[in-house]
């Protein structure tokens, strides 16, 4: 005899698929029009999906690289009524730690050196998901050659013996009012943001500021 069973379980999946859908497309309205407003003044043009410029994939940011699934939404872009060029997007990675949403910032920031780098307190990747799959790899920083109040946050860089360096009294004192911050640098490109947190529209410009603050002071000069 015909058993219902299996047609009701699929129809309890596609009624759980079609409710997230839903809501899915519900929030994307929401936040989608309240962003593209927000960003209007400030010079930022909205899209709802958008592939990652070249640019972008090619400074291969550790973020951007980790995880088994990447999924982009809300990216404004544009430049701003300062001059600067950025990206916000909204970056969704599923890694062996949990799965996390965030607004990333993505900033363009020439500096006087080249050295790829990573700087977070609280190491929010997983060593697995660091490693795999990441093909400009970074390396951690000695505690003797971070700065005594930085020596327990995580510090990589491409050229450890030549970054501490840039390890100025200023910009420590930057990351230390900072702490939340996840911030990589890599082929003129500034990358902040923090772990779990969605930018709401009206923190886009202030977000904007904090970020030119920091290029500030990594462009200044070796003290």
């Amino acid at each position: 005899m015909f058993s219902i069973i299996p047609l009701l379980s699929l129809l309890v999946v596609l009624l759980v698929v079609g409710l997230l859908i839903f809501v899915l497309l519900l929030d994307t309205g929401r936040r989608g029009g309240a962003l593209s407003e927000a960003g209007k003044p400030l010079g930022l043009a909205y899209r709802p999906y958008a592939a990652l410029s070249s640019e972008i994939r090619d400074a291969r940011f550790v973020l951007l690289e980790c995880g088994q699934f990447r999924h982009f939404r809300h990216l404004l872009e544009g430049r701003d009524p300062r001059g600067v060029y950025v990206n916000f997007f909204d970056y969704s990675i599923v890694t062996p730690g949990g799965t996390s949403t965030q607004t990333l910032l993505l900033m363009e920031c020439k500096l006087p050196f080249s050295q790829r780098f990573e700087i977070e307190k609280n190491e929010w990747l997983s060593p697995d998901t660091f490693c795999e799959g990441l093909q400009s790899p970074l390396y951690p920083l000695r505690p003797e050659q971070k700065p005594m109040l930085l020596k327990r946050w995580h510090i990589s860089s491409d050229q450890p013996h030549l970054f501490f360096h840039r390890l100025t009294p200023e910009l420590t004192d930057w990351l230390l009012a900072h702490p939340h911050l996840h911030i990589e640098w890599s082929a003129g490109i500034l990358l902040i943001c923090r772990a779990h947190h969605i930018i709401e529209p009206d923190q886009i410009d202030a977000a904007i500021q904090h970020a030119l603050e920091l290029a500030r002071i990594l462009s200044n000069p070796q003290e």
